[in-house]
């Protein structure tokens, strides 16, 4: 027989990520996240123990569906300490998969992650390298199960989206676990919590205006099969220029009210860019921020330099994205191939990359500077972003000129909402004259599609 079950809330782990009202900002997905796995749980517990199979009901277009799943053994725990040898053997697996087939998770099963235990029982954290789990006799068994202990070693492998992007519950989180659970031979659970997944919204791309980011991934395509360097650099322009001008179709329509337009607002959006302590974390910031600028995007940057929380209107931010995750792959890419060719010599590696990656920002950030002035005269605005309006601008200007101050009035009002204060101190200056000219030459040939550089 089957046992059938529709979602029941159980108690959700938390995640140790930072303090105070900066934890929404920077984990905007955990409630949906842990509704999902909270569901999986549910089902898992319904699981018949004469069949091994559970029933469950789902909605999908506003129908009701039913789905069988014959769901792998989970374990169970009496204490955090089989839970450690558990992990211990995860973690083997993993790296074996890891000589076999290449790594997953960009080298992360290779670090060290211990399991110890805590003296709550509501919350199961991890934190740089440490799982800390609630014990049965205090009321912790919810969380001496596998399923849960997964979830906190997901947060241990995870490098975000593509690499790129660091989250906390968000979809580069919820990629890894899917991952780990299917590594792990548990395809049947990582089907299950799919389904979850959907069942509650998630990872369903709902950009802000799907088409426009559908033309702009076609050019990065274009431009990653260009096969001259005047092609890739016609099509890196018309990928900005398209997100500028439609940026700035979206200021009009906003300013004249046009399909609901008026009902848009700025909003927010934290990513992660590195784990706690990594001194490249600066470089990355530094690529964002030259991003962010040509996007009229304003930004807070965390205290220990692992993110950003980027101000702006949605579309913006999701261009973004979209720029950073490939421009991030492709740095790292010529940063490696620079340092592999030994023409750093006899300066440090290490010093060679800074530089390398100082350089390569610093063009990145023009050619995007080039690209949203293009763009601004096509749409007949002129003028440089953040300019003074000429004196008897047009319809467009003063629709630019009203989106920066309602941009920069939310920004004010968040920073003061949430505490945020002082100045950035950005990345050291790193004298290496022929790096940093070796890395502006080679983001001059960047490319912005991303799928082989990051599949090879």
């Amino acid at each position: 027989m089957w046992a059938v079950v529709v979602f029941a809330p159980v108690r959700r782990a938390l995640v140790s990520v930072g303090s105070g009202s900066l934890l929404d900002m920077s984990d905007p997905d955990r409630s949906t996240t842990y509704a999902a796995e909270d569901m999986v749980t549910a089902w898992l517990d319904a699981v018949s123990p004469e069949t091994g199979q559970v029933q469950v009901t789902t909605r999908r277009d506003g129908r009701c569906q039913q789905a069988t799943y014959t769901p792998e053994v989970e374990p169970r725990f009496s204490r955090p300490a089989e839970v450690a040898q558990f992990v211990e053997k995860v973690m083997d697996r993993l790296q074996g998969l890891s000589r076999q087939y290449g790594s997953g998770y960009r080298g992360r099963e290779k670090k060290p992650v211990r399991v110890v235990a805590h003296a709550g029982w509501k919350k199961a954290t991890y934190s740089d390298g440490l799982i800390r789990l609630p014990q049965r006799e205090r009321g912790g068994a919810w969380a001496l199960r596998g399923f849960v202990v997964l979830h906190e070693l997901a947060h241990h492998l995870n490098t975000g989206v593509d690499g790129a992007i660091i989250d906390v519950h968000g979809e580069g989180f919820r990629a890894t676990f899917v991952q780990l659970l299917e590594d792990l031979g548990w395809v049947q659970v990582a089907a299950m919590l799919r389904e979850a997944y959907d069942q509650v919204g998630l990872d369903r791309r709902q950009g802000a205006d799907d088409g426009m980011l559908e033309k702009v991934g076609k050019l990065l395509r274009h431009a990653e099969g260009a096969t001259t360097e005047a092609e890739r650099e016609a099509f890196f322009s018309k990928a900005q220029e398209l997100a500028s001008v439609h940026s700035i179709e979206l200021a009009v329509a906003r300013a004249a009210h046009e399909r609901g337009a008026a009902e848009r607002t700025p909003t927010f959006e934290s990513i992660r860019l590195g784990h706690r302590g990594q001194p490249s974390n600066v470089r990355f910031i530094n690529l964002v921020l030259a991003i962010a600028r040509a996007n009229d995007l304003r930004c807070s940057i965390r205290g220990d330099n692992t993110g950003v929380t980027l101000y702006g209107f949605a579309s913006d931010i999701e261009v973004t994205r979209v720029l950073y995750v490939s421009l991030a792959v492709q740095m790292v890419a010529d940063a490696d191939a620079y340092i592999r060719s030994g023409a750093h010599r006899p300066v440090h590696g290490r010093t060679a990359r800074a530089a390398f990656y100082a350089g390569w920002t610093s063009r990145i950030g023009q050619r995007l500077h080039e690209a949203n002035r293009a763009a601004r005269a096509i749409s007949g605005v002129g003028g440089e972003p953040g300019a003074p309006a000429p004196e008897r601008p047009g319809t467009k200007a003063l629709a630019l000129l009203a989106k920066e101050v309602e941009v920069d009035d939310y920004y004010a009002s968040m920073a003061r909402q949430h505490g945020v204060s002082g100045t950035w101190k950005g990345s050291t200056v790193v004298d290496d004259a022929r790096s940093t000219s070796r890395g502006r030459a080679a983001a001059d040939q960047a490319r912005l599609g991303s799928q082989k550089v990051i599949s090879a």
